[in-house]
């Protein structure tokens, strides 16, 4: 695990980031039920949905039969960034400063 990960503690495990179209319909289903923002020019989704298989110290319980989705999640990435951002803004330059 990397230091920027060891302090994130799985910001990234706490929502579901989903990119979706800007509709009106989309959207207003969307904001019903978490958040709609943008993302380089995309809106998306936040949906809380903190993953079972995190650990209070942040860690991944089942790292080694983890899904495709997290084992494909690049640190650092646009969207490791918004998780921090977005779940940890007290911490976010700390983090990021790691990365």
């Amino acid at each position: 695990m990397s230091k920027a990960c060891e302090l994130c503690k799985g910001a990234c495990c706490e929502s579901i980031l989903l990119p979706i179209d800007a509709s009106p319909t989309t959207t207003e289903f969307y904001a019903a039920r978490g958040e709609v923002f943008m993302i380089v020019g995309r809106t998306f989704a936040e949906l809380p949905s903190r993953c079972p298989h995190l650990s209070g110290s942040g860690k991944c319980k089942t790292y080694a039969q983890r899904p495709v989705a997290c084992s494909r999640f690049a640190v650092g990435s646009t969207m490791c960034i918004t998780a921090i951002e977005r779940r940890r803004p007290d911490q976010a330059d700390a983090i990021m400063a790691l990365l």
